[in-house]
């Protein structure tokens, strides 16, 4: 088993739920979230969070599900990412975890 990360700006949020439906997710959640960056410098990523004082909105997904179907989200993510990739500065972030023990 396997824990789903996608981290999304809000204006893409439609597209990670869409995500999850073309790829037979039958549950996940959402919650919205406020970034921050508090660094001066860019770290080694494009842009992810508004810079200076001022925040963005963002949304934070999350699943419980079998690897084979982390695998494909995954793969539609960086595909997602790489063709839109000169066209915004915040791309999606998507992570597994895996699940050691549950109950």
């Amino acid at each position: 088993m396997k824990l789903l990360i996608i981290l999304s700006i809000a204006e893409f949020s439609d597209e990670v739920r869409s995500m999850m439906t073309r790829n037979n997710v039958p549950v996940f959640s959402e919650t919205e979230m406020y970034g921050f960056r508090s660094e001066k410098h860019k770290p080694d990523i494009r842009s992810w969070f508004s810079q200076d004082d001022k925040g963005i909105y963002s949304t934070l997904f999350f699943s419980f599900q079998d690897e084979a179907t982390v695998k494909k989200i995954l793969i539609e993510v960086k595909k997602y990412n790489k063709e839109y990739e000169g066209d915004y500065d915040n791309p999606l972030h998507a992570y597994q975890v895996a699940v050691e023990d549950y109950a």
